[in-house]
């Protein structure tokens, strides 16, 4: 997952099926994906 944030210039997260988050280049982190996949806030 770690190779992946290095490419990207922001991420876009769902969680069901439903957009729950974008994360720019400098919020990214595995924690702060994983928290919106699974319904949280980042």
């Amino acid at each position: 997952m770690d190779e992946f944030v290095g490419l990207a210039d922001r991420v876009l997260v769902m969680h069901q099926g439903r957009y729950s988050g974008e994360l720019a280049r400098q919020a990214v982190t595995v924690d702060r994906m994983m928290t919106l996949a699974f319904g949280g806030q980042a």
